[in-house]
């Protein structure tokens, strides 16, 4: 499943640095957009718990997947700024 969401990742950041090279005026909601949803997918794999009461991921996994958020904080930060 991390294989899967890694790739999804991958392919729709790639798609938003096509759109600002190639100028478009919503890649910067783009960024935005896909950076809400991996947060949202870091933070539930941070704390949903499984059938025994435990985290179901490891807490270096868990927290692998937030490092990619930090830098897509800083491209939307770029793309936000670059925009006005």
């Amino acid at each position: 499943m991390l294989s899967i969401v890694g790739a999804l990742g991958l392919l729709g950041w790639l798609g938003t640095v096509w759109a600002a090279r190639a100028g478009k005026r919503w890649a910067s909601w783009l960024a935005a957009v896909l950076l809400v949803v991996a947060a949202c997918f870091a933070i539930a794999a941070l704390t949903i718990q499984d059938t025994s009461g435990d985290v179901g991921l490891a807490p270096l996994l868990g927290w692998l997947q937030v490092l990619p958020c930090v830098a897509g904080l800083a491209a939307v930060t770029l793309l936000w700024r670059r925009a006005k």
